[in-house]
Formats: structure tokens, C-alpha cells, sequence
């Protein structure tokens, strides 16, 4: 019984690992070592689904307990052997993009992956005592102190096989990607696992269950790192929904959302938008390339930042246009704010260059100041461009306020 909850805990971790890596799998189809890789869980899965109905198997005598005990094994050591075989297999493919891109070679190299994946099954029970012409003794009972002597020649070529296998996965990837190292992991707790059995001869019951132990412990340690890394993916992709991508400010549409919900509620205090464009930035795009242009976009960034208050929002509306949503504050106050965040522009990018700008930047703010009254975004909007065109027109480098 208690080698059977291993076997299940082991099933259902196979399962997990086998899903995680087929979802990984059709999110980029362009990485094809993942699928193979879930071929190869999913191969775990045939062993294991035989091994539980060998142990369900009622015992009428000696001859039974040596026929499970060898039928455990046979899967034992096929299941070690499928995985080895698509994992090389995988390793093969990592990093070549000729493969990827050559229907033929892709397709040649998913029948390939069958061979272990479900000839291997198909050969170890026809091995086990299912067909009794083909059997293979892994294990021999003797019935005088009924102890199973384990094959220890077939143990030395598993440790040999997940020996290689950890020394190429380290050689050919560098356990570069998140995925190899944990790889890795398996192999190193596999050949942990071969190397207990090498401690004995006989069928030592403790043995074994140490080393299924640190197969479970290694795989448990697998899903909970594949489910952090769900997490953080996850989290990541509801920061770029709402974060521009060069500056980490918010984009336009967290921008928009916020006024909106700023509006929308039964009370509206008194807030202030602005609308900043940075002066003849499309001239230093044509004059010193794109590269210069983004290093300038991310500069006026920081320098904004460090003039508002840690609550105040700013975000990327398009190009060299950004947005700016306070509350709580006066219409002095944000005059005071924007003409700060104007002189820290001109005096940053100019006299010291503290950024290493190539010429001194100056900025255009337009302002819309609203006490609460309006609840129209259009409006506010609106009003905020006007500003900014106006603040534009006279020059540039200049604060344009209007009330709503």
C-alpha cells in the first residue's frame, strides 16, 4: 500500500509536469525540445498506469511475488530508459532553428520521439509476464528468506545513461533557459536514485523507498517551480497591459482608465490633468537615430518622476506625449508642479547633462485644472490638448493652465 501511494504521487506529478510542459509548448510552437519534453512525462505516465495494476494484482504464493517484483522492475527501468532517449532527443534539437523550419525534419523528428514513446512501452510488456515467450528477469525471488535479488548490471547502465545525459545537458545548454536546469535536477536525482540501489543486492524494500522518495521530492520541487514561474509570467503580462514597454510607465489605456475612473465616482474632488510633449523630439530622432531618441524619452521620464509626488500618475499616451493625473491638490499647487517639472528638464538635459543628452530638452505642458464639477472625460481631455497646442504655439517651454 505504502509503495502504491508513491506510485500515484508519482502518476499524478508526471501528469502535472506533462500538462505544464504541453500548455509551454502551444504558447510558442517554435519550441519544439518542450514537446518532446512533455512526451517524455506523458511516456512516465504509461509505465506508471502499468505498474499500479501490477501492484493491485492479488499475491497467491512465491511465484506471484516474484513475477510483480519483476514486472515493478521492468517498468521501472523502461520508464528511465523512454526518458532518457526523448530528453537526448530534445537535447538534440535545442537550438537548431533548421529544424524548426524545415517541415520534413520536424515532422522526422516527432516519429522519432514515438520510438521511446510508445514502442518502449509496448516492448516492456511484452518483457513482463504478460507474454510469457518474451520475458525479460530483471529480479530473482528466493523463497527461503523471501528476498528478490535485484539485476545490479541493469542499475550500472541507468547510472551510466543519466551520468552522460547531466553531463550533455550541462555541456550543450549551459542550463541557459529556465526549463534545462530543472531538467537537470531530474537527472541528477535519477542518478541519485540508481546509485542507492547500487548499495545492495538484494531487494532491499528501505532502498527503494528512499530512492522513490527523492524522485517524488525532485518532481514535487519541478510543479512548484513550473507554478511559480506561471505566476511571474502571469504577473508580468498584467504589467505590460498596463506598462509601456521602453519607459515602465504607464501606457495609455491604464491612463484612460484611471480619469475615467476618477469620474465615475459619486464624489469628484478637485484634480488636474497634463498633457507633456517634449520640443523638437522628431528632429532628434532624424539627426541622432532612434537609439539617441529612446535614451531621451526614458531620461525626460526620470526626471519627471523625481518632480511629482510617488502617488501622482504618468503614463505614455503616444510617442513623445505623456499624461499626468493628480488629485488632491490646488490649482497653485499644480502650477508649481508643472513649472518644476519644466526647469528640472531644461536645467538636466542642459548645463550639467546629468543624462547625457546630446543637445538641452525642453518641454510643453498643458494643463486642465477641474473642480469636481465635470464628470466628461471628453471634456477634460480636450481642454488639456487646447493647452498643450497653446503652450506649443508661443514657443514651447511653457505651462498653459485651464479651469473646467
Amino acid at each position: 500500500m505504502n509503495y502504491l501511494m508513491v506510485v500515484v504521487a508519482l502518476f499524478f506529478l508526471n501528469a502535472v509536469i506533462f500538462l505544464f510542459m504541453l500548455m509551454k509548448y502551444f504558447t510558442n510552437k517554435q519550441i519544439l525540445p518542450t514537446l518532446i519534453l512533455s512526451l517524455a512525462f506523458l511516456s512516465g505516465l504509461i509505465y506508471l498506469v502499468e505498474t499500479i495494476v501490477i501492484i493491485h494484482k492479488p499475491i497467491n504464493g512465491s511465484t506471484l511475488i516474484q513475477t510483480k517484483s519483476n514486472d515493478v522492475s521492468i517498468f521501472y527501468i523502461f520508464r528511465q530508459l523512454s526518458f532518457i532517449c526523448l530528453t537526448s532527443l530534445a537535447l538534440f534539437c535545442y537550438g537548431k532553428d533548421n529544424i524548426l523550419d524545415n517541415n520534413k525534419k520536424k515532422t522526422g523528428i516527432l516519429l522519432l520521439a514515438l520510438i521511446p514513446f510508445l514502442v518502449f512501452p509496448l516492448l516492456a510488456h511484452n518483457l513482463s509476464s504478460y507474454n510469457a515467450d518474451y520475458s525479460l528477469y530483471v529480479v530473482d525471488y528466493c523463497p527461503d528468506n523471501h528476498t528478490a535479488t535485484w539485476g545490479i548490471n541493469y542499475t550500472k547502465i541507468l547510472v551510466c545513461l543519466w551520468a552522460f545525459l547531466l553531463f550533455f545537458i550541462i555541456m550543450r545548454t549551459r542550463l541557459a533557459s529556465e526549463l534545462w536546469p530543472l531538467i537537470a535536477l531530474l537527472c541528477l536525482a535519477s542518478l541519485c536514485c540508481n546509485l542507492l540501489l547500487l548499495t545492495l543486492d538484494e531487494y532491499n524494500y528501505t532502498i527503494w523507498y528512499i530512492s522513490r522518495g527523492i524522485e517524488v521530492s525532485s518532481k514535487l520541487f519541478v510543479v512548484s517551480f513550473l507554478i511559480y514561474n506561471i505566476f511571474q509570467e502571469l504577473q508580468l503580462s498584467s504589467k505590460l497591459a498596463v506598462h509601456d514597454v521602453l519607459t515602465n510607465i504607464y501606457n495609455r489605456r491604464y491612463f484612460f482608465n484611471s480619469v475615467e475612473s476618477l469620474l465615475s465616482r459619486p464624489v469628484v474632488k478637485d484634480f488636474c490633468v497634463m498633457l507633456v510633449d517634449i520640443n523638437q523630439f522628431k528632429r532628434i530622432n532624424a539627426q541622432w537615430g532612434h537609439r539617441v531618441g529612446d535614451k531621451v524619452l526614458v531620461s525626460i521620464v526620470d526626471i519627471i518622476q523625481q518632480s511629482i509626488r510617488p502617488d501622482d500618475i504618468l503614463a505614455r499616451l503616444e510617442g513623445e506625449v505623456f499624461g499626468l493625473l493628480f488629485t488632491e491638490l490646488n490649482s497653485a499647487q499644480a502650477k508649481i508642479i508643472a513649472e518644476r517639472m519644466r526647469k528640472n528638464v531644461e536645467l538636466l538635459t542642459g548645463f550639467s547633462n546629468r543624462y547625457d543628452v546630446p543637445e538641452q530638452m525642453t518641454i510643453s505642458i498643458g494643463t486642465v485644472f477641474s473642480t469636481g464639477d465635470t464628470h466628461n472625460i471628453s471634456l477634460v481631455m480636450t481642454e488639456a490638448d487646447k493647452a498643450l497646442r497653446e503652450a506649443k504655439s508661443e514657443g514651447g517651454n511653457k505651462v498653459i493652465i485651464h479651469h473646467i
